[in-house]
C-alpha cells in the first residue's frame, strides 16, 4: 500500500510526542508551518493523528492537515539580491510564482534540493505559473538562468519590465543610435525619456541582433529561447501599470496580482520610460511593482525602487493609495534610496529586507531599518532581514541561510525565521497573528 501524505493547512501546527490518558497532548517536539507535508501513520486518538515529519513521529490535530494549503511566501536568502517563491493552493488548483532569482544559485538549489526535491527525485515536472523579473540587474535575475534552463521546470509566463542593458565597449554597440547603456533616450517637453525597449521574445532577439547587449542578458535570452523551443515556456511578456493578470479563486478566496509599476508613457504614439537621473536609477526605478492580495491580506514587491521613481509613482497615483499593504519587501535591499512619503503610503505591519554580507553598499542602511519601523500601522512593527537571519554553526563553517517565511490564510498572517539553535521543541522564531492586527 502506498504511503499516504497530507499537508499542514493551518498557519502552523504543533506536533506532540504523546497523547495523555486525558486526551490532551504532551511534550511538544516540533512546530510545522503551513504547506509542509506529513506522512500519515496508522494510529489515531480521537481528534489526533499520528504522523511522521522532519525525521520525527508525533501527534497532530486532525483539523490542521488537509490537501490544499493557502498562501506561502519564501523570501529566500540569495545574498546581495532578491529572490522569492510564492505558492498558493496545491498542484491541481493553485499557483507557483517566482519573483526575481538573485545573483547566484541559492534559489535554484533551494528549489531542487529542498522545496521540489520530491519532484526531482521522482523525475516529475514542476510547473511554475509565473516568473517575474523585476528588472535586469544581475542581483535580481542571474539566478533565474539555471531555473529556466532546467528541464525539470515548465513555465507559464515570464514577465519583465522591457528595459534591456547594453555594453558600450562591445564592438557591435550601435553608437550611432544608442546614447546610453539602456539604448536611445530622447528629450520631450524638457524631460528625458528612454525609448529602447522590448515586449515579446522576438523583439528581445531583435535587440540582441542589433548589437551591444550585455553578455549576461544574452545568456538569459538564450535560456528563454531554449525553454521556448523545448515547449517548456508558454509566453514571455512585458508588463507595466496598464497590465492586467487574471484573478484566480483558490480555496474559496481570491488571489489577485496588481501591477502598479513601472508607470510608462505614450509619447508620439510610442512607449517610453521616464529617464531618472542616470542609467542605474532608470532601470532600477522602472522595476516591476507588484501588489499581491489573497483574501483580505496584501503584500508588496517593489524591486529596486529609488527616490525619483517613488516620486514618479506617487505623482501618478496622487489621488489614490494602492501601495498600502500588510507586508512589504523592502525596496533595493534596505538602501537609503527611498522617500518617507512612499514608505508612509506603504504602511505595513512587517517589512522584509533581502541583502548580503561583504558588500560595499552597507545594506541594510540604518535609516532604512529605522524608517521601516517608523512608517507602519503597527504599534509593534516587525523588520526581518535575510542577512541577519543567516548564521554559522560554532562547530563548522556551514552557513544556515536566512530565509524568511510568511503564511497567510486570507485573513491571518504569521511570519517565521529559523532559530540559530533549536529550543522548546521548535526550530522557529515565530510571530503570531496578533502582530498583524490593529
Amino acid at each position: 500500500m502506498a504511503d499516504l501524505y497530507k499537508v499542514v493547512t493551518s498557519l502552523y501546527a504543533d506536533v506532540y510526542k504523546n497523547i495523555g490518558t486525558d486526551g490532551k497532548p504532551k511534550s511538544k517536539n516540533n512546530t510545522i508551518l503551513m504547506g509542509s507535508f506529513v506522512k500519515i501513520l496508522p494510529e489515531e486518538n480521537a481528534n489526533w493523528q499520528k504522523v511522521y515529519a522532519f525525521s520525527k513521529e508525533g501527534w497532530i490535530d486532525k483539523t490542521c492537515i488537509g490537501l490544499s494549503p493557502s498562501l506561502k511566501c519564501f523570501y529566500v536568502d540569495v545574498g546581495q539580491g532578491d529572490g522569492a517563491l510564492l505558492e498558493v493552493g496545491n498542484d491541481e488548483n493553485g499557483l507557483k510564482i517566482i519573483i526575481d532569482g538573485g545573483p547566484n544559485d541559492n534559489l535554484s538549489r533551494y528549489l531542487s534540493k529542498w522545496q521540489y526535491k520530491y519532484y526531482f527525485d521522482n523525475n516529475k515536472k514542476v510547473h511554475i505559473d509565473y516568473i517575474f523579473v523585476s528588472h535586469f540587474d544581475k542581483d535580481h535575475y542571474q539566478g533565474l538562468i539555471d531555473i529556466i534552463n532546467d528541464e525539470h521546470y515548465t513555465i507559464g509566463t515570464i514577465f519583465h519590465n522591457g528595459i534591456a542593458k547594453f555594453n558600450n565597449e562591445k564592438i557591435n554597440f550601435p553608437k550611432l543610435e544608442y546614447n546610453s547603456e539602456l539604448g536611445k533616450k530622447f528629450k520631450h517637453e524638457g524631460e528625458y525619456y528612454l525609448e529602447t525597449c522590448f515586449g515579446t521574445l522576438d523583439e528581445f532577439n531583435a535587440l540582441k541582433i542589433k548589437g551591444g547587449m550585455l553578455d549576461l542578458q544574452e545568456k538569459f535570452l538564450g535560456a528563454v529561447n531554449n525553454a521556448k523551443l523545448q515547449g517548456r515556456l508558454d509566453s514571455f511578456k512585458r508588463i507595466d501599470h496598464t497590465s492586467a493578470i487574471p484573478v484566480k479563486n483558490i480555496n474559496t478566496k481570491d488571489f489577485k496580482i496588481e501591477v502598479l509599476g513601472p508607470v510608462t508613457s505614450q509619447i508620439n504614439g510610442k512607449l517610453a520610460y521616464k529617464y531618472f537621473d542616470d542609467e542605474a536609477h532608470t532601470i532600477n526605478g522602472h522595476s516591476i511593482v507588484l501588489k499581491i492580495t489573497y483574501g483580505n491580506r496584501s503584500f508588496l514587491y517593489g524591486g529596486d525602487l529609488n527616490i525619483p521613481a517613488e516620486d514618479h509613482l506617487l505623482k501618478h497615483y496622487q489621488n489614490t493609495n494602492p501601495f498600502e499593504v500588510d507586508v512589504a519587501k523592502s525596496c533595493h535591499h534596505g538602501a537609503s534610496e527611498f522617500t518617507t512619503d512612499f514608505m508612509d503610503k506603504v504602511n505595513p505591519y512587517a517589512t522584509v529586507i533581502s541583502s548580503g554580507d561583504n558588500e560595499s553598499y552597507s545594506h541594510p542602511r540604518a535609516d532604512a531599518i529605522g524608517c521601516a519601523g517608523k512608517y507602519t500601522k503597527s504599534k509593534r512593527p516587525l523588520v526581518f532581514s535575510t542577512e541577519l537571519a543567516r548564521s554559522v554553526s560554532d562547530s563548522s563553517t556551514k552557513i544556515k541561510y536566512g530565509m524568511i517565511n510568511l503564511r497567510c490564510d486570507g485573513d491571518n498572517i504569521i511570519m517565521a525565521q529559523m532559530k540559530e539553535a533549536v529550543s522548546s521543541g521548535s526550530v522557529w522564531d515565530l510571530y503570531e497573528q496578533s502582530f498583524f492586527n490593529d
